[in-house]
């Protein structure tokens, strides 16, 4: 009786210790969630790096917009891997006039080319954050990205106004994405770069993406004319933490 009494008290004592050892543990595998989700939209500002053998006017910066769901895999309190999926707008605007022939009364065709590009977009990023306070957190994060094109028109609209005051108007669109001679390939593929702050379930943050893939190549192997179309997109997005 006084052994089995012995080593029950021994048992007793050794569940005690083990459960006084493992509950820091378990509390910080509680507080500690491997996966976090969120979701995150905002403001493009978006570009291409573009090179041309011939006239293309003067190449300005399209406003778009993107909307998003992603997830983060937290390595500790300060790194993560973010990835998810993305719907973004991305483009340029191209503009130019050109008096057509017969002297100073001649007409002149104001044109404006509109490309819009909308693309489903993966990111792969690894970030680092930085406590200011118990409640707001700066991040950093950089990485990858890639695209593919789901749809988008490439929309010309031509002004031609005469010395009479007559003004005539024309618009046509292609697709921004095919088979055509100047459709962009769908595919693309670029480096991402970003930096914001946290606040609770809160983020405001600003990226940068440099396309790094020329999506913009002249499908006939014959023409003299040449092109290489990199994207070129800034955004400003806020995401909420679920």
């Amino acid at each position: 009786m006084k052994i089995n009494l012995y080593c029950s008290m021994n048992v007793r004592k050794l569940l005690i210790s083990t459960c006084v050892i493992l509950l820091p543990a378990l509390q910080l595998v509680a507080q500690h969630k491997p996966f976090t989700f969120g979701l995150n939209g905002g403001f493009n500002l978006s570009n291409a790096h573009e090179t041309v053998n011939y006239i293309i006017g003067e190449k300005k910066s399209k406003p778009g917009f993107q909307v998003g769901f992603n997830a983060d895999y937290n390595l500790s309190d300060a790194v993560y891997i973010r990835s998810g999926v993305s719907l973004t707008t991305k483009g340029t605007i191209h503009e130019d006039a050109e008096r057509w022939i017969g002297g100073s009364n001649a007409p002149i065709t104001y044109r404006k080319i509109i490309t819009n590009q909308t693309y489903l977009q993966l990111p792969l990023l690894i970030g680092y954050k930085f406590s200011l306070t118990s409640s707001t957190r700066l991040f950093v994060q950089a990485g990858a990205y890639i695209a593919y094109g789901i749809g988008g028109k490439e929309v010309t609209r031509n002004k031609t106004v005469h010395s009479s005051g007559e003004t005539n108007y024309e618009k046509t669109s292609t697709d921004t994405f095919g088979e055509t001679r100047t459709g962009l390939a769908k595919t693309d593929f670029g480096l991402s770069s970003g930096v914001g702050v946290e606040y609770k379930r809160f983020a405001l943050g600003v990226n940068y993406e440099p396309g790094l893939i020329n999506i913009g190549e002249i499908k006939e192997a014959d023409t003299y004319s040449k092109r290489d179309y990199k994207n070129r997109n800034l955004s400003v997005t806020v995401g909420y933490r679920l």
